[in-house]
């Protein structure tokens, strides 16, 4: 078990990887603890599916934001820095007005601070790989989502609360407990890691610099993604596998507990079976797939993806088994597809320019994907399998966008792997 290559990519870990890594139970725990009851939490304080979209655009609005300043912030502040300033706002002041919430402005509110996750997002990714081996970057990613999968053994915790008491006061405990959890690991974090050699340069360049100073440049870096077929490649990828997740995220429980009439508890089980499911494909089949090359195995994952919406559709009313066959598909896809997207965006970046190009191709992608939520709630309020179906037609066109550019990903990432 320690010569698996997952376990000895854990085992060698140094330095800001090593931090990185090892703190991030204490984000994804919480995480994996109150996700799955977060749209019925919205419907129970009297949300409409419309309202909770509308909050979905908000969210990606202040990601829009945040992402376009990401770069400058980071470059200017350090990574450590702006890591621990912007994982506080970003996540530990969410957590307490979530956790207060009383109607649908306490959740735009929340949500435009939680979009400033896209800060920590560029600071932290700068931390993890800056200073590691790119060699080891795509068992690093997939480490990560190990981490996250294994978090999840704790999503019973909130099954049982939540059906021993209510989905409310459920909420507020877990909300309470997610802003002890990762507050403790954003300062863990920043007293234990150093900044980067990049961050260092960067952070010196930048001195006596305005934020606006620094963004001025963008003009520049927005031409540099275009003229790219790389970075244009990277920016749809991101975009389109974004748009899906919103509503993936936003609208499985509604559908599940509301039509198809399952028991709201059940919510915190499905996870544990996606994460079964990731866990056998990351240590017994990723290896496998790897030798695949980089395009299959993408490609594999998005028709996996179709088959497991069509699945959800076409579920009865009342049919668990079907639904555990849609976690059971979406989490091959997943293991087959994140990992990779997630190590092409890494490798395909100028790295002394990591940090404003990884925030612009963000915003960009957020901004493209703001109308989505609102879209997909008001596709909701008409019937609750038509965002799904929507996701299919994401889903297509990726595949497409993935089999036109086959021959660039085989040249540029094939090599690296």
């Amino acid at each position: 078990m320690r010569n698996h290559p997952l376990i000895k990519t854990l085992l060698e870990l140094r330095g800001n990887p090593r931090i990185c890594v090892y703190t991030e139970p204490l984000w994804v725990v919480p995480f994996y603890l109150f996700t799955p009851f977060v749209s019925v939490y919205m419907a129970a304080l009297l949300l409409t599916d419309q309202q909770i979209g509308i909050v979905a655009s908000v969210f990606a609005l202040s990601q829009a934001v945040a992402a376009l300043l990401s770069g400058a912030l980071t470059d200017k502040m350090g990574r450590r820095f702006a890591t621990l300033v912007f994982d506080c706002l970003s996540w530990s002041v969410p957590a307490l007005l979530w956790m207060l919430s009383q109607n649908f402005w306490w959740f735009v509110v929340a949500a435009s601070f939680n979009g400033l996750l896209q800060i920590p997002t560029v600071s932290w990714v700068c931390l993890l790989i800056e200073d590691a081996e790119k060699s080891k970057l795509v068992n690093i990613f997939s480490l990560l989502y190990v981490i996250g999968q294994m978090a999840v053994v704790f999503a019973p915790i909130a099954g049982i609360m939540v059906n021993s008491m209510s989905v409310v006061p459920v909420m507020r405990i877990l909300y309470g407990f997610t802003f002890v959890s990762m507050t403790t690991k954003f300062i863990l974090l920043y007293k234990l890691c150093d900044e980067t050699k990049v961050g260092k340069v960067r952070k010196k360049e930048t001195e006596g610099m305005s934020v606006f100073k620094v963004m001025s440049g963008y003009g520049g870096i927005l031409k540099q993604i275009f003229a790219s077929r790389e970075m244009v490649l990277s920016l749809a990828m991101i975009t389109m596998f974004g748009a899906a997740g919103m509503i993936m995220g936003n609208f499985f429980g509604l559908y599940t507990t509301g039509n198809l009439m399952l028991p709201q508890h059940m919510l915190a089980y499905f996870p544990i079976v996606r994460s079964v499911i990731i866990l056998i494909f990351m240590f017994g089949l990723q290896k496998w797939f790897n030798r695949l090359g980089f395009s299959r195995p993408m490609l594999m994952g998005i028709v996996i993806y179709v088959l497991s919406h069509v699945v959800l559709v076409l579920s009865p009313v009342g049919s668990v088994g079907m639904v555990f066959v849609y976690i059971l598909l979406e989490a091959c896809a997943v293991s087959l597809v994140m990992p990779r997207r997630e190590s092409m965006t890494a490798i395909l970046i100028e790295p002394s320019e990591r940090a404003r190009i990884t925030g612009l191709l963000a915003s960009l992608s957020f901004a493209i994907t703001i109308p989505f939520g609102a879209l997909a709630g008001w596709l909701s309020n008409i019937d609750r399998r038509l965002p799904f179906l929507a996701n299919i037609v994401i889903f297509a066109m990726a595949f497409a966008v993935i089999l036109r550019n086959k021959g660039l990903i085989t040249e540029k990432m094939d090599n690296k792997e």
